[in-house]
């Protein structure tokens, strides 16, 4: 009887130690999730959502453009976003949500809190280099 007890009783230590194992672990801390481009992420290293907030963040000119935009689209790319980009950039308190991939292509959606709230998306590819090349550019305040 007094073994069956142990035995018992080690099986429930066991079950007890496996299910509250997550309650002692460090948690991963949750980033906000924005009702307009849904979760925040971390951003990593060399991917698209860097180089969105890299973009975003820069003062608009001719220099920017040199750097984002494939040369074959930089004269309708101008002549579609110029004033825009130029009231906007760069953006302040910006975050950036998970991108989506369609195809080939990369929506990154953004949102930015100075000087008020506003959101919008860029969409990306990679170029032949295999670097990310801003498409289009989309806000909404």
């Amino acid at each position: 009887m007094k073994k069956y007890r142990v035995a018992r009783n080690c099986i429930l230590f066991m079950v007890v130690g496996m299910l509250a194992t997550p309650l002692f672990a460090t948690p991963k801390p949750m980033l906000p999730l924005d009702r307009n481009i849904g979760q925040i992420v971390e951003i990593q290293d060399g991917s698209v959502e860097e180089r969105a907030l890299q973009a975003l963040s820069e003062s608009y000119s001719l220099s920017w453009i040199e750097s984002y935009v494939p040369s074959s689209m930089r004269t309708g790319f101008v002549y579609t976003y110029d004033r825009i980009l130029a009231s906007h950039l760069p953006l302040q308190q910006l975050q950036i949500a998970q991108a989506i991939q369609r195809g080939h292509l990369y929506e990154v959606p953004f949102c930015y809190h100075e000087p008020t709230y506003g959101y919008g998306s860029t969409t990306w590819m990679k170029n032949e280099d295999g670097a990310f090349v801003l498409l289009s550019f989309t806000l909404d305040e």
